[in-house]
């Protein structure tokens, strides 16, 4: 593809230091609503691979829990198990297929979460939702801390 005058490193490969992106160009993370519906991993591989395919540079994964607590709604995604980082191996596993790169976005939903069993660091009600959240200790802060890398290391092993 040829470059635009105004942009001519847009479609010139970037080198993150530990990867190359082919381009200059991301799809930033959108919540879809697939991987709530029956067979939604398998829609959400057909619909990142079908970007992947479209040369973006880089997909970026809507935000997917790093524990239950952190999910934005009932049936949200999160990665907290190696059944869950099993369970989402087929969507990198589609957009490598088609010479994509992707990374998860890892989103704690706190006070905005749609759940009763929200956390957030108080317990201040967002504006927005229905759930007032339980205020997180200094323990649970630690412990959610945990979740965020243990969720990154289970992305890595999908």
């Amino acid at each position: 593809m040829n470059a635009h005058p105004l942009y001519p490193r847009v479609f010139q490969p970037l080198d993150l230091g530990f990867m190359t992106l082919p381009n200059r160009i991301l799809m930033g993370s959108m919540h879809t609503g697939l991987e709530e519906e029956k067979g939604g991993m398998d829609k959400l591989a057909r619909f990142y691979a079908e970007r992947a395919a479209g040369e973006a540079g880089l997909l970026v994964t809507g935000g997917i829990a790093p524990n239950r607590a952190g999910v934005v709604a009932w049936g949200g995604s999160r990665m907290s198990s190696h059944r869950h980082a099993s369970h989402h191996g087929v969507i990198p596993k589609a957009v490598h297929a088609e010479g994509g790169k992707i990374v998860m976005q890892i989103l704690h939903a706190g006070r905005y979460a749609y759940t009763p069993f929200c956390v957030a660091p108080s317990a201040l009600k967002a504006p927005i939702g229905r759930f007032k959240p339980r205020a997180l200790s200094a323990r649970g802060v630690e412990r959610t801390i945990r979740d965020f890398v243990h969720s990154a290391v289970l992305a890595r092993e999908a």
